[in-house]
């Protein structure tokens, strides 16, 4: 079961349609620059975490590897080809980016494990 945080309106505005050059800015989009600058600019925020599932609908499961907390995100993106069960990611706690050995990704936090 899965608390969830993000409200119907902002779920409403991320679930926009766009194609594989994104340029929209909404959480679970393409990565900002603004959003990048932040989440660089605050190191200590990054929590390492494991990939637990990613579907080809753009949700994706991981669980924090410092607290065993289950958080659902979602991109509009299909990572199934990026993020493997058991991949090792960083999420910024602050502001949702999923980082892959090689990529930055906007997430939308949809819920915690409870």
């Amino acid at each position: 079961m899965f608390a969830d945080s993000t409200s119907h309106s902002q779920r409403q505005h991320s679930l926009i349609d766009c194609d594989a050059m994104c340029a929209s800015a909404a959480a679970g989009h393409a990565v900002s620059p603004i959003q990048d600058r932040v989440a660089s600019a605050t190191p200590g925020k990054w929590r390492d975490a494991i990939v637990v599932e990613a579907s080809m609908c753009g949700w994706i499961e991981v669980v924090t590897l410092c607290d065993d907390q289950s958080i659902m995100l979602w991109n509009h993106a299909d990572l199934t080809g990026e993020l493997l069960p058991g991949a090792p990611v960083s999420l910024h706690a602050v502001y949702d980016v999923l980082k892959t050995a090689d990529a930055k990704h906007s997430v939308l936090r949809v819920g915690v494990g409870v």
